[in-house]
């Protein structure tokens, strides 16, 4: 089997990952897909499919959506528990040298719109002795990447035995389990431009402490769940909303193009001298005697029936998550009301964050223990607080009021004040009551 040869999931949903990138990047990558997602309707040429392609209008909901709920998940940054020597290395935690929270953003937006990404785990190769003090990193793969996977029972529980990983169009890395349950790597890469055939390029066996490792450390990162199963893009149902509006908009801009211009017309007998040849204020028309002239205008209901239609896909864009695109209401609405007016789509973020967060996790507990470190003592937590619900100052006073009452403790005052947004995010108690300890209260001169 050539090392190319994808997985009948990824076969499978492959169309529809590139539907899901085409959809948020945006009109230029849409149009550039021409009948694909805008079709020609029946005996029109390719100079009048061209016109109507440039008259359709791209609604950007899935854009926008994206980066509103992606936006909604890091209005706070990530919660890092991790050992000092891994903290000092989340500012170049990334194979690009990037940091560790763009890194969780990339993921993040990546399991928003394809549903998938994954995280390896790894350092680089030792072919010198001095190359055992490489620091690992996380390499982040998209969907698309990650060709194909085989898992196998081994010790009573299923685990990840062979993956191949797509590095580019010339190269790619396979990463498996050898007959005695050993991780080995080898890179793949195109033997020439002209054939679809690799070769082994370069082989090597990671070790930790000269030991080789017995699994491999990457991690599936979904929407729902870390198991390598394709699961369905959580904005699937709003792209396919969104390309149906723009085929709605293609057919209004047609028919407003074709009607929207008023058209003369002259019932009579004319010779060809005596027809018009322009048409304005400047101009007179001399015709024969009994011509009758007028203007033809639409007058039907067709538009209408177009444009509401637009305007149905819009609302149901907003029910399918596009809450950002919602218009402003003219009424005033309380916090509680924007709360529960959200409640539905906070719902599945906080499901998308939580998993998120626990692939998050999983990788740099499995960097921690490649360093020697120990991997339990490290957590990510993604925020989950998509609605901005920051105390005001009567209700602070209120609070302060009742913990001096003794009606509310001390740590349900912390509790309080963090929830409203009043401390900043990831700040311990230990750490706030440090602070108010160690702080010398100022005397009034």
């Amino acid at each position: 089997m050539p090392i190319t040869d994808p997985h009948p999931e990824h076969l499978a949903a492959a169309p529809l990952w590139a539907r899901m990138r085409d959809c948020a990047a945006g009109e230029d990558a849409v149009k550039a897909r021409r009948q694909d997602y805008l079709p020609r309707p029946g005996g029109q040429s390719e100079r009048a499919y061209r016109a109507y392609l440039a008259r359709a209008v791209w609604y950007g909901a899935t854009e926008r959506t994206l980066n509103g709920l992606a936006g909604a998940i890091f209005r706070h940054p990530p919660v890092v528990e991790a050992p000092d020597a891994l903290t000092r290395q989340l500012d170049s935690i990334a194979a690009d040298g990037g940091p560790f929270e763009v890194l969780a953003q990339s993921v993040t937006r990546e399991a928003l719109l394809t549903g998938r990404a994954g995280l390896l785990a790894d350092r680089p190769s030792m072919t010198r002795p001095a190359d055992a003090e490489g620091a690992p990193y996380l390499a982040l793969y998209p969907a698309e990447a990650i060709l194909n996977w085989e898992s196998a029972p081994l010790a009573g529980r299923q685990r990840l035995t062979r993956l191949v990983l797509r590095e580019d169009m010339e190269r790619c890395r396979e990463l498996l389990l050898d007959a005695t349950g050993q991780y080995r790597v080898r890179l793949w890469r195109r033997k020439s431009r002209q054939t679809g055939s690799y070769e082994i390029s370069q082989e090597h066996r990671p070790t930790r402490a000269g030991t080789p490792l017995d699994f491999i450390p990457f991690s599936f990162v979904g929407a729902r769940s870390l198991s390598p199963a394709v699961e369905k893009p959580p904005l699937a149902d709003l792209a396919g909303m969104n390309l149906a509006h723009y085929r709605n908009s293609a057919d209004y801009e047609q028919s407003l193009f074709l009607t929207g211009q008023p058209t003369p017309w002259i019932a009579g007998r004319l010779e060809a001298r005596e027809r018009p040849t322009s048409i304005g204020s400047g101009t007179i028309w001399h015709l024969p005697e009994g011509c009758s002239v007028g203007m033809l205008e639409f007058t039907g209901a067709g538009l209408e029936a177009l444009r509401q239609a637009m305007l149905d896909k819009e609302a149901r864009m907003v029910q399918l998550g596009a809450r950002l695109l919602e218009a402003p209401k003219r009424a005033a609405e309380t916090a509680e009301a924007v709360r529960l007016r959200g409640a539905a789509e906070a719902s599945s973020l906080s499901i998308l964050a939580e998993t998120v967060g626990r692939g998050l996790t999983q990788a740099l507990r499995r960097l921690a223990w490649w360093q020697g470190l120990d991997p339990e003592s490290v957590t990510v937590r993604l925020n989950r607080d998509f609605v901005e619900a920051r105390l005001t100052a009567p209700d602070i006073l209120a609070l302060v009021e009742s913990w001096q009452k003794g009606a509310i403790s001390r740590r349900t005052l912390y509790d309080n004040l963090r929830d409203g947004e009043v401390l900043p995010p990831g700040r311990s108690y230990a750490e706030e009551q440090h602070l108010i300890e160690t702080e010398q209260p100022e005397i009034p001169a």
